[in-house]
């Protein structure tokens, strides 16, 4: 019997180049409230939080602000760019 490998082996993708059209959006938010998986479509709905006056009074509400949806292998290329980018920011301990 063939023994199978506990991690599948991942595959370097090429080098990508992206170009800037003006038309890509910035997405602010604050929150992942929900999330699923239809036949290998990864889905994440994104929220952001409102501060609004109603009747005088502070209210607050949340409201999605974008849906992603993506195959497995998309949601792991921005699982581990979100990985990479929280470790650029964590600070360093410096020895005594």
């Amino acid at each position: 019997m063939a023994d199978k490998p506990d991690k599948v082996e991942q595959v370097e993708p090429g080098k990508l180049t992206v170009s800037d059209t003006g038309l890509a959006r910035f997405i602010v938010f604050e929150a992942a409230p929900s999330f699923g998986n239809s036949d290998g479509v990864v889905n994440i709905t994104l929220a952001a939080i409102r501060h609004l006056l109603k009747d005088g009074a502070l209210a607050s509400d949340a409201v999605a602000v974008a849906y992603l949806k993506c195959s497995v292998a998309a949601a792991i290329e921005l699982r581990d760019a979100i990985d990479s980018a929280l470790l650029l920011g964590a600070k360093t301990e410096r020895p005594n």
